[in-house]
């Protein structure tokens, strides 16, 4: 960020050059103006003058015939006229030959001077007026005026019938005093450059101080602004330490939930297999016992091994061993292997498979991982008996192909509060549940590329629906 010192400088001098242009522009514009007012006087207000003097005096012919007597006791009346007014310090008439008919000069009468462009602009009947510094060929005798306003006047004596068509008779040259107009002309140069000078300072004084304003409130807004800045930072630091905290907190309380969880989850198989240890050391006289309580504590400790493992398998990723999969195939083969649960539990499987199912690209062990979860769910779902309705088909308008699997048991459902979490891992309601088959089955079918929707109300059951594509497209872990 520049020091405001040295931008107040850049603005200072960069007005300054400005201002200054602008009046001087504004000065010279004036000027020209004034120049234009004073020549415009001459070709008005003395040209008409001396246009009444010439007519009151002069005869029509005179220019033709300019060296009669007559002609030139005319002329010397005109000239004694014309010079009665003392700003007028030459007279000279021109034929319309360009040629010098009478003047107050002797030495000029007869010359011609062609190469004099305002005389041929008079002869075309244009009045012209300008200030000359005799210079020229035709001022080789004005040479003791420094300067002079020149004024040629075209002069038309002969009357056309039809208005605007007479043609000019001749020229008269004056060569006036500009001293006098000069005067006030240089006494409104003097009070137009001072007027403009005051009224430049005044904009610059204006602009410094509108800009110097301007410049203390910006360094007392970038002073505020770093000030929130500071305050924003020292906001963020602190917020990051929060987060970090917070991050912490949400660690320690997960590693709660998940110690909670596996205390639970191991304190029953520990408090069954240290009760039947017991027992078994009270009967060892009775062998057929012990063996039935040691069977106990092996089924306990293999129900606790297939637990870790479930859980090892519902963090840690896992890589997708694809292949082809008769999804109906590894359905029976899951219904064959509870069997034996399901006639416990008093369950009977309605199942309906599609029989023109295509077989799916997938990893087969990972789907019967998935299934069983589900199964496992719907037989806990029944203590008391019931159905399990299991149907394959293909998925209908699905894109890209997919089949649908839909498990539905008639149990008492899942309430409202419970049902957004079924899916999270260690949740469970179950005495002896472990709160990981679903969480499994979700995990398996979306690396998969499938989705697992679930749909159940208290006292109308549980419906799980699978939809997986029949060929899966592996998905990050």
């Amino acid at each position: 960020m520049a020091p405001r010192g040295s931008l107040l400088r850049t603005f200072a001098l960069l007005s300054f050059l400005l201002v200054a242009l602008i009046t001087i522009a504004q000065i010279g514009v004036q000027w020209r103006l004034l120049r234009e007012d004073l020549l415009e006087w001459e070709r008005t207000s003395t040209a008409e003058a001396i246009r009444v003097q010439v007519a009151s005096v002069l005869d029509p012919d005179d220019f033709v015939h300019w060296n009669t007597p007559a002609a030139r006791g005319r002329f010397a009346e005109l000239l004694r006229l014309a010079l009665s007014n003392p700003e007028i310090l030459r007279i000279k008439l021109y034929d319309p030959e360009m040629r010098v008919v009478w003047s107050d000069e002797p030495r000029l009468l007869g010359e011609t001077f062609p190469g004099n462009r305002h005389l041929v602009q008079a002869l075309r009947g244009e009045t012209v007026a300008l200030l000359e510094e005799m210079d020229k060929a035709e001022h080789e005798y004005e040479r003791d005026f420094v300067s002079v306003v020149e004024l040629y006047i075209p002069i038309v004596l002969h009357r056309g019938r039809t208005p605007g068509t007479a043609a000019v008779d001749g020229v008269v040259e004056i060569y006036k005093d500009p001293s006098r107009r000069f005067a006030n002309y240089t006494r409104d140069r003097i009070v137009i450059m001072t007027v403009s000078l005051l009224g430049a300072l005044t904009l610059y004084a204006g602009l410094f101080w509108t800009v110097r304003r301007a410049a203390r409130r910006m360094e007392a807004q970038q002073l505020d602004l770093a000030r929130q800045a500071d305050t924003l930072r020292a906001t963020s630091e602190e917020l990051a330490a929060a987060q970090q905290q917070l991050r912490v907190s949400e660690r320690l309380a997960a590693i709660g939930e998940v110690s909670a969880a596996v205390a639970h989850g191991i304190r029953n198989p520990l408090a069954s297999i240290r009760a039947s240890a017991q027992v078994a050391a009270d009967a060892l006289e009775d062998r057929s016992r012990v063996e039935t309580y040691l069977r106990a504590i092996t089924d306990e400790v293999d129900r606790l091994g297939r637990w870790l493992t479930s859980l090892l398998d519902s963090v840690r990723p896992f890589q997708l061993d694809l292949g082809p999969v008769d999804l109906n195939g590894v359905l029976r083969d899951l219904l064959g292997v509870l069997q034996r649960r399901l006639t416990v539990a008093r369950v009977t499987v309605d199942a309906r498979l599609a029989p023109d199912l295509p077989k799916l690209h997938a990893d087969e062990v990972q789907l019967q991982q998935a299934f069983l979860g589900v199964l496992e769910n719907a037989i806990e779902a029944l203590p008391k008996g019931g159905t399990i309705h299991l149907t394959t088909e293909p998925a209908v308008g699905s894109e890209p192909a997919a089949a649908r699997i839909t498990v539905r048991d008639t149990g008492e459902g899942i309430s409202l509060e419970r049902l957004p979490h079924v899916f999270e891992v260690l949740y469970t309601t179950k005495s002896r549940g472990t709160g990981l088959g679903l969480a499994i089955t979700r995990k398996v079918v979306e690396r998969h590329g499938g989705r697992v929707d679930i749909d159940s109300a208290p006292g109308e059951g549980t419906t799980v629906t699978i939809r997986l594509p029949l060929h899966a497209a592996e998905t990050p872990a």
